[in-house]
């Protein structure tokens, strides 16, 4: 398990019912036409109260008989451990013999890091907007480090996918709901969070005026 992040956000909006998300983006998910931040960490928060979520650079992969698109709720079929720098778990293979199946697919990447791979057979079903099938990159959350999914993709037949593990944070406050997809350029409220080398928290509140500031 790697270094554990801490990000505390702290509500003193007077708009009521806010929930506060934490969304992440990767640079790069190959042969997916578009690819859509999930609502990773979610919490409804009142004013005056925070919430620190939690989360471990360790990374799995999913997927779901589901379409990709913005808007709806993204939910888990199946998952799979990863991690860039094994020969052995680099990499998954996503197969279909009258239900989704995962495994390892041993050697077929070469060891690259900072990168992940998912590659689906030829008997996987072509991709339809209903059923999919869909996968996404999950992160570690809490201090369990149960993964969940951060960014979802389209996928199909015969397609290889490679999934740039550098996540960048972003959060809001909202109407937003567990595991939701967004589409971040059409997307104006979301803030960027960076963190600096070797800093693992962050503290950001958002004010009487719906503005964020970073303490």
């Amino acid at each position: 398990m790697g270094d554990q992040f801490q990000l505390t956000l702290k509500n003193e909006s007077d708009q009521p019912g806010l929930t506060f998300a934490v969304y992440t983006v990767i640079d790069e998910v190959t042969n997916s036409t578009e690819t859509f931040p999930i609502a990773w960490q979610t919490k409804r928060i009142n004013k005056g109260n925070k919430v620190t979520f939690k989360w471990t650079l360790d990374y799995s992969l999913m997927f779901s008989s589901q379409g990709a698109e913005a808007g709806a709720i993204w939910t888990e079929n199946g998952s799979i451990d990863v991690r860039d720098t094994s020969k052995r778990h680099n990499s998954a293979l996503l197969d279909y013999d009258g239900d989704y199946l995962f495994t390892y697919n041993v050697g077929a990447h070469p060891v690259r890091e900072g990168y992940v791979y998912l590659d689906a057979t030829a008997q996987v079903p072509r991709f339809t907007p209903e059923a999919g099938p869909s996968v996404a990159l999950a992160i570690a959350v809490g201090d369990e480090g149960t993964p969940k999914p951060a960014v979802a993709g389209n996928s199909g037949i015969n397609l290889e996918h490679a999934f740039a593990i550098h996540p960048t944070y972003y959060i809001q406050a909202g109407q937003v709901e567990q595991g939701q997809m967004a589409d971040l350029t059409t997307t104006t409220s979301m803030q960027k969070v960076v963190f600096a080398p070797g800093v693992f928290e962050a503290y950001w509140t958002l004010t009487e005026d719906n503005t964020w500031v970073h303490s």
